[in-house]
């Protein structure tokens, strides 16, 4: 992959996503430097964190070995940190709009105190950092009626009003519910609520045509980042990828005014020998 990056770093900014498992914190502070070390090497410009929390799944409690890895990385890059992430976020979305009411009202008091957990190492390292990242993966499937968009903008708006000015990123991915220029229109959407938009490519799930995408990212203005994924899906119920090729992650750069966060750093060629793809299946919800 390293060419891939090193070849448009000089042109556009690059960023990466952590996906945290415990198992991770075997790699000990050498590890983390190499591996970081590496990804700027290489020319990756930030960082993201994809959760500090995932369900009962705290990664902030006891050992703190993701504050310190985190750590680490803000010293060769900034970062966008990741918030609590509820593990039934799918199967709510899912239900429709009474149960995504129920889901937003709970949430916002869990993104509060996860905000508050992490408000301090915020300060310490604030010029490092870049901003929030709302772990939520929007889907047109879940918003695909004006009633539901409507819900989700005034949970946006909430959430907006209660971090303050700090920056907050959140993500989509397309399943082709919404016709391509009504997508497009409803990231922007988001993004006039004062969120940065990160879209999935769908390339690694595969879950739509390459001329489907093509069609959705005709109709996205050039603030929206593509979440390259760095995957190929190979199971989708439980879910299992492997790394994408060499082939396959030059094929991923082909979006020409998008800025780009590749999902995820276990699946790049500098984390082989590092961090490991045997307990993705138990963290990573399928699309």
């Amino acid at each position: 992959m390293s060419s891939v990056v090193t070849t448009s770093a000089a042109s556009e900014q690059q960023g990466v996503m952590y996906q945290p498992l415990n198992r991770d914190s075997e790699l000990g502070a050498y590890g983390w430097h190499y591996l970081f070390q590496q990804l700027r090497n290489d020319g990756i410009d930030f960082g993201v964190l994809q959760w500090t929390q995932y369900g009962d799944e705290d990664f902030s409690a006891g050992q703190p070995w993701l504050r310190d890895s985190i750590t680490v990385w803000q010293n060769y890059m900034p970062l966008w940190l990741g918030l609590h992430l509820e593990d039934d976020y799918f199967t709510e979305m899912s239900k429709g709009l009474a149960a995504q009411q129920t889901f937003f009202t709970t949430y916002l008091r869990k993104v509060n105190a996860s905000v508050a957990r992490w408000e301090a190492w915020r300060q310490q390292h604030s010029a490092q950092f870049l901003g929030w990242y709302i772990p939520l993966e929007l889907s047109d499937a879940y918003f695909d009626t004006p009633a539901k968009r409507q819900q989700l903008a005034t949970f946006l708006t909430q959430l907006r009003e209660r971090i303050g000015t700090t920056p907050l990123a959140i993500s989509v991915f397309m399943s082709a519910t919404l016709p391509a220029a009504e997508f497009g229109a409803w990231l922007e959407d988001i993004q006039q609520l004062g969120y940065h938009v990160w879209l999935q490519d769908g390339v690694g799930t595969q879950a739509l045509s390459a001329a489907q995408r093509a069609d959705y990212f005709a109709a996205l203005n050039c603030d929206v980042v593509m979440i390259n994924e760095a995957f190929v899906q190979t199971s989708k119920q439980p879910f299992a990828a492997r790394s994408a090729s060499a082939e396959e992650l030059a094929a991923a750069t082909s979006t020409s005014c998008h800025r780009r966060i590749w999902f995820s750093l276990r699946y790049l060629p500098q984390a082989v020998g590092l961090l490991y793809l045997s307990d993705v299946t138990r963290q990573l919800p399928a699309p």
